[in-house]
This record gives C-alpha cells, sequence and structure tokens, in this order.
C-alpha cells in the first residue's frame, strides 16, 4: 500500500510540473471563488480562518445546495457554513462545465484524506489537475497530501509553486510555516507564520506554528505567548493545548 501510495505521489507531482504554468496573479483582496473555498475546505485550512476570509472578502458566487453539499463532503464544519449564510454575494460568475468538474474533484479529495484514505484522494486531485491544470485551489490541497503522507519536502515544494504562482491565495503561509518546522527550519517557519500574521493577526494557527519555531529556538517565553494568543483566539485548539 505505501509503494501504491507513493508511486501515484509521484505521478501526481510530475502531472503538476508538466500542466501548471506562470498564471500573473493580483496580490489584492478579491471575493471568495468557489473553487478557492472549497479548496481551503479540502486543504484543511482552520475553520476560523475560512469564516473570517467569507466574512471580510465575500463571495463570487451564490451558494447553492449542491455547492453546500460538496462543501460537506469535503469537511466543513458549522463556523464555514454559518458564515456562508451571512456572506455579501460582491460578483456573481456563471459557472461552467470544467469549474463544476473541478469541484467535485475537490470536494471528492477532501474527504478520503480526512479518513486516511490517501490514495483515493491523490486520484481525485489527478483527475482535478486533468481537467483545470492552472488550479491553485488543487496545489493547495496537494499541499495538504503530501504533508499528511509525511513528504515534507515535497509539500513544501508544493506551497512555494503556489505562491509564486497564485501570491494573492490564501493560507499558504500558514500551511508552509508548518512544513517548514517539520524540515526542522525554525527560521524559515517563524518567517512565515509572520508573514502569514502580517496578513491575519488573528490566524491561531500561525500563531502556534510561531510558536512551534520559537520553542525549536529555545526562546520559550515568546514561543509560550504566541501559543497562549492561539489560545485565546481558539480555546478549543487541542494541538496548542498538547504543545503546552
Amino acid at each position: 500500500m505505501a509503494k501504491l501510495l507513493a508511486r501515484r505521489l509521484a505521478t501526481l507531482l510530475l502531472l503538476f510540473a508538466l500542466l501548471l504554468t506562470t498564471v500573473a496573479a493580483d496580490s489584492t483582496t478579491h471575493p471568495l471563488q468557489a473553487s478557492e473555498l472549497l479548496g481551503l475546505v479540502a486543504g484543511n485550512a482552520l475553520p476560523e480562518n475560512v469564516a473570517r476570509l467569507i466574512a471580510t472578502d465575500g463571495l463570487a458566487f451564490r451558494p447553492d445546495d449542491s455547492y453546500r453539499a460538496l462543501l460537506n463532503t469535503a469537511g466543513a464544519d458549522a463556523k464555514i457554513l454559518s458564515a456562508l449564510s451571512s456572506a455579501k454575494i460582491l460578483v456573481e460568475q456563471a459557472p461552467h462545465k470544467e469549474a463544476k468538474d473541478l469541484l467535485q474533484h475537490l470536494a471528492t479529495a477532501g474527504k478520503p484524506m480526512k479518513e486516511k484514505q490517501y490514495d483515493q484522494a491523490a486520484r481525485e486531485l489527478s483527475h482535478a489537475l486533468t481537467v483545470s491544470p492552472q488550479s491553485p485551489e488543487t496545489a493547495f490541497v496537494m499541499g495538504q497530501l503530501l504533508r499528511l503522507a509525511e513528504h515534507f519536502e515535497q509539500s513544501a515544494a508544493i506551497y512555494e509553486q503556489v505562491l509564486h504562482e497564485a501570491p494573492d491565495f490564501p493560507e499558504v503561509r500558514t500551511k508552509l510555516s508548518y512544513i517548514l518546522h517539520r524540515m526542522e527550519d525554525s527560521q524559515g517557519s517563524l518567517t512565515e507564520a509572520r508573514a502569514a500574521l502580517k496578513l491575519n493577526p488573528e490566524d491561531a494557527e500561525a500563531h502556534k506554528n510561531a510558536g512551534l519555531a520559537l520553542e525549536d529556538m529555545r526562546k520559550d517565553d515568546a514561543s509560550l505567548a504566541e501559543y497562549q494568543e492561539a489560545l485565546r483566539l481558539k480555546p478549543d485548539y487541542e494541538a496548542v493545548r498538547l504543545d503546552l
């Protein structure tokens, strides 16, 4: 099973490298597209962060029951669904077949990832890349899949590629910060965490990652302060309680 997953991930990375081309991206705030939001959920962005993005940036589509069903499949929690119900629709883009296929594959990849069925998730992401080659959403989810499979160098490379191709895509620096911590690059991890906090000072996950980096650097007081801030923002953050 491990060898099959390794082959599947290698194929997925090769497909990603062959298909993705540079796309100019606007780094200003913009309303979330349907694929962006679904990618954030499937890619395990912190629900509080996703809900905040929905509230501050608004949506570029009108979510219907079928879209909510996809969010549920991908693993959206009550915070995200509640934010969706009160979101402002700033731009309403007409869906097309490619977008619908991409949404289905992203949602279907999110579910097996949470159930540790990584080979199935890799198959869905391969289909997503075939449908929409220039998809930072798929790459974001792929970064999480590689993290779960503990392929940290490849995960970091994917997140860095997303930053290069789509610098306005949210949550990437937060995720990259944790990967760099796992790669024992404490300074790089802290740099990315602080960059994420400039974008969202209320990012509990980025505060947690900063705490991990500072703990690795033996800066215990500063690390404790970051953990405490993460818990202030998200009192039920069990990962932070374990770190403490």
